[in-house]
């Protein structure tokens, strides 16, 4: 696993990290550090700064030992709470920018209120090395996360590995209140695919009526 090259902002990792802790307790997070050879986190953890210092490569171990350690099913619901908690952290930037308590903010359509969002987080993301790009494509948003930290480095995984990232934007998502609107699922993992590709896609579908 290549290291050194992409990091994540200290801050945007230790939300994720507490929440991972929160849900594993004491002795099982130190377990999930230890197996996936972080040992240098359970001394002490990254400070709560905006300094870009922990190591996708880290960050990305992490996130498949999880999934090793609880199952698919407990491991990917762990980090969509985490990706979650990532948001709400980043949630006051973002007010500020897109003056969401404005009236004309709130009198938008429930599209055009996510597409703020998905433009401002991609256009002003203090969170690391990360290149988010999105594009509106047939009524849905297409969300490019390259490189992912959330499955960097990894390689032939079964499925898809950055549920944190799933719940990040599903978060985004309801944080603009269109959460009954649209239903976020990652089409295309790094980690799953054949070739050489470090980006991850996620599409922001819009839900049908009869689905809610």
């Amino acid at each position: 696993m290549e290291r050194g090259r992409h990091f994540l902002s200290n801050h945007r990792a230790r939300v994720y990290l507490d929440v991972i802790a929160g849900i594993s307790g004491k002795l099982g997070f130190a377990k999930v550090l230890q197996l996936a050879g972080l040992h240098s986190w359970i001394e002490g953890l990254p400070p709560y700064d905006d300094a870009r210092e922990v190591d996708f490569a880290d960050f990305s171990a992490l996130n498949a030992m999880l999934v090793k350690m609880y199952g698919p099913h407990a491991g990917h619901g762990m980090a969509l709470r985490a990706g979650r908690a990532s948001f709400l952290a980043l949630a006051p930037h973002l007010t500020a920018v897109l003056n969401v308590q404005s009236t004309a903010f709130q009198a938008l359509p429930p599209a055009q209120r996510v597409s703020a969002v998905l433009q401002a987080i991609t256009n002003d993301n203090p969170s690391g090395d990360v290149q988010t790009t999105f594009q509106v494509a047939g009524g849905q948003f297409i969300y490019t996360a390259s490189p992912c930290p959330f499955c960097w480095g990894q390689h032939s995984a079964p499925e898809n590995l950055c549920h944190g990232l799933v719940g990040f934007l599903q978060q985004a998502v309801e944080w603009a209140g269109a959460g009954d609107d649209y239903r976020v699922e990652e089409a295309a993992c790094a980690a799953v695919k054949e070739h050489k590709d470090a980006s991850c896609v996620f599409v922001i579908l819009k839900v049908d009526q009869e689905e809610r």
